[in-house]
């Protein structure tokens, strides 16, 4: 599923073939379309393992962590909407709406902080998620500096729950403190609220 050729998205389903097996089934193997998507739900608290690095690089997390009032939304019509439609789109966002200059030296100088500090780094792969998605974030309506603090809150700063936080304490309060000289003091809200969380487990 990490080929970059999509037609190299196999799964095998048995070891070999049989006759009469599905139209589809080749050779023990199925092809999994790009218009797949897996979605599922963990459970994160002290009857579960940690969810390991491996899975935050590869995922797209979205926490429900907070309980919201029911909403009576009236009924609308269903959207049919294509993959290739839907995928152009993707590629329309990321080829007019690329990432600032001043965004991804940021970003840079984040890294190099996080490296020196925490002993924390990451790869291509998120590298090549955060070009891809920000463009599309913006596209939907968001900020470049909004769709960064998601990634870093989500892919990165998620990697300091193996660390040992209460002697880290300094290092994440010096760390909340360059955030807001480079993003802000109003922005990277994920990442600033995910620090201070882990700053009140101690």
């Amino acid at each position: 599923m990490e080929m970059p050729n999509p037609s190299d998205w196999q799964i095998e389903v048995v070891p070999s073939s049989e006759l009469g097996d599905p139209l589809h089934l080749i050779n023990g193997k199925i092809l999994v379309a790009p218009n797949i998507w897996f979605i599922g739900t963990a459970n994160k608290d002290d009857s579960t393992f940690t969810i390991t690095d491996k899975v935050y690089d590869r995922a797209s997390v979205i926490e429900m962590d907070a309980r919201i009032d029911k909403i009576d939304a009236p009924y609308g019509e269903s959207v049919n909407m294509s993959y290739d439609y839907l995928d152009n789109l993707f590629k329309e966002a990321q080829n007019n709406l690329k990432i600032s200059v001043k965004t991804l030296n940021d970003l840079d100088k984040l890294d190099e902080f996080i490296t020196a500090k925490f002993k924390i780094t990451f790869g291509n792969r998120i590298l090549k998620q955060i070009h891809d998605f920000i463009p599309v974030y913006i596209a939907s309506g968001g900020d470049e500096v909004g769709g960064l603090d998601y990634m870093v809150a989500r892919k990165i700063l998620r990697k300091f729950e193996s660390l040992n936080i209460p002697f880290l304490v300094d290092e994440i309060k010096e760390l909340l403190i360059f955030i807001q000289k480079t993003f802000g003091k109003n922005n990277f809200k994920l990442s600033t609220e995910f620090l201070e969380s882990l700053l009140k487990q101690i």
